[in-house]
């Protein structure tokens, strides 16, 4: 493989772009979200869906200001990339998919503009924050690179068991 060959391969992993996103959601969101666990942990029935918006023609911050709930919790993740995180308390799948695919739908009639959307939703603290946010991240960049535009695509956190490894010396 030759080095510009090498430069233009995208099997050797995650953009620039991509990984400063990721530091960019850690900063942006975290503190929300482990606050949002901690009232996890002393309420019942409590779940949130959480929304990542983009849209590539379209400056989003006013418009989602301006359709979200007030119990929805909305975080600028990269201004200039046009990047939102909305967090929808006490919304299961079905309505973050539904708020979701209105969103898009307000967006699309407000200018013929690309928008991406990953949601999750989270119905217990059995995930760091740090996996909510990565598995999210994770779907944004596979349905951008796939140019999965306009639909609310679901990511779904899972458990993966990890095995220990036991060393005998």
């Amino acid at each position: 493989m030759h080095n510009s060959e090498r430069r233009e391969s995208v099997d050797l992993g995650f953009e620039e772009e991509d990984i400063k996103l990721a530091e960019l959601m850690i900063q942006k969101v975290k503190t929300t979200l482990e606050f949002l666990y901690f009232l996890m942990l002393h309420k019942k029935n409590v779940s949130y869906t959480v929304l990542l918006l983009s849209a590539d023609k379209l400056k989003l911050e006013h418009l989602l200001t301006t359709w979200k709930r007030k119990t929805d919790i909305l975080v600028e993740i990269d201004k200039k990339s046009n990047v939102y995180i909305l967090i929808c308390q006490n919304t299961d799948k079905e309505g973050g998919k539904k708020y979701g695919e209105i969103l898009i739908s307000n967006i699309t009639m407000q200018n013929r503009s690309k928008v991406y959307c990953v949601q999750t939703q989270i119905l217990n603290t059995a995930y760091t924050v740090q996996e909510v946010i990565f598995t999210i991240l994770k779907k944004y960049i596979h349905i951008k690179s796939e140019n999965k535009h306009n639909e609310v695509c679901f990511t779904e956190l899972k458990y993966e068991e990890y095995k220990d490894v036991i060393y005998n010396i």
